[in-house]
């Protein structure tokens, strides 16, 4: 139940230094837009009743979600809790605990895919002949090309004994079925220091997919960007974007931003490229907030908060906030975040201490 985000904030709270945020992220906004948020009822409810109700999934983190061929949605998650929730809304302490899973949402009518059975559910996906409590992957951001669903794989080994003692190993790319979620393949990508699939972007106009990672250093953490010929992210090689040039060089991608968290979001929204991420430039921040620019590459201008988080308060943080395209509007922005807890027995005693928060956000005035 740890995630990546734990060690920034373990960082920044024993005082180390965060470098200036580069100055076009600190650029404002020519004028400041308007900005209204609320609870999308619909989408607490719905998966507050099946996470509630089901005897399968009681609540996850990441939240990525990829609308499918038939119109439905696959929501991506990495760790995972499974099982009931008792009578007091709590998990019972032998709950279920996976690295990863997928929900999908067929329009309402909620599935939950993991691997191993409904008696003894397990990560769909594992690395291979390895310990899992040792070695395991977390689910980044997804794409559809054709009936095939690829979802971004960061693989993570544990370091020592501690909550927080893990470290970044390697990217690679699961594919499934979209007609079952079974797994057809895993495919490794070339070694780099750059968390990729912290979002992706389908570009439709110049023929690309591009790839978001991030440079994460703990206290401070940069945006990178990559691409791929549409209908190829496993078949062709990708192309880094470093110092305003495309290269194959996958260890020479360039910091197009700083202050994103590990998982974000970019979209096409009012006209222009926009990330959405929690505010990584400060300590626990409850900001949600996002940035725009012209280019896919960037420069990102116009750090505009977008939402405050109520539950951040003493040992319960949130985090790894992103918007969902297909699920917004015009000027609304749906966007989710997680919640954890730095008190594991948080995450027992109240099921909502671990499941994502789902909230509308219009902008007007941009």
């Amino acid at each position: 139940m740890t995630r990546r985000s734990i060690p920034l904030a373990l960082a920044l709270l024993t005082g180390l230094s965060v470098a200036a945020v580069p100055a076009a992220a600190q650029a404002k906004p020519v004028c400041d837009p308007a900005v209204t948020a609320s609870v999308n009822e619909k989408l607490t409810e719905r998966f507050g009743t099946y996470g509630d109700t089901a005897g399968r999934w009681t609540g996850a983190d990441s939240a990525y979600s990829v609308r499918l061929p038939d119109g439905s949605d696959a929501w991506l998650y990495s760790d995972t809790f499974m099982g009931e929730v008792d009578a007091d809304h709590g998990r019972p302490l032998e709950s279920p605990f996976l690295h990863n899973s997928i929900i999908v949402d067929d329009h309402g009518d909620l599935t939950t895919h993991t691997g191993g059975s409904a008696a003894a559910p397990e990560s769909l996906v594992k690395v291979a002949g390895a310990d899992e409590g040792q070695r395991w992957y977390w689910f980044g951001d997804g794409t559809v090309e054709g009936d095939e669903l690829h979802v971004m794989l960061l693989e993570f080994i544990k370091t020592g004994t501690g909550n927080f003692d893990f470290k970044f190993t390697g990217n690679a790319v699961a594919t499934f079925d979209t007609d079952d979620m079974s797994l057809t393949s895993v495919t490794e990508l070339p070694e780099s220091a750059v968390n990729w699939g912290s979002a992706i972007y389908e570009d439709r106009k110049d023929g690309y997919t591009y790839v978001f990672g991030v440079e994460d250093n703990q206290a401070q953490k940069f945006a990178h960007l990559a691409r791929v010929p549409s209908g190829e992210l496993t078949t062709s090689p990708w192309e880094y974007f470093a110092a305003g040039e495309w290269t194959d060089d996958p260890s020479g991608s360039s910091r197009i931003l700083e202050g994103v968290s590990n998982e974000f979001s970019v979209t096409r929204f009012q006209g222009r490229f926009t990330i959405v991420t929690g505010d990584a430039t400060e300590a626990l921040s409850a900001k949600i907030v996002m940035y725009r620019s012209d280019d896919i590459e960037g420069p990102y201008t116009g750090k505009t908060t977008l939402y405050t988080t109520p539950e951040t308060s003493g040992n319960v943080f949130t985090y790894n906030a992103k918007a969902h395209p297909q699920l917004s509007g015009k000027d609304r922005l749906l966007i989710t975040y997680n919640v954890n807890s730095f008190r594991s027995a948080d995450l027992y005693d109240n099921v909502d201490n671990y499941r994502p928060r789902y909230v509308d956000v219009r902008v007007r005035g941009l």
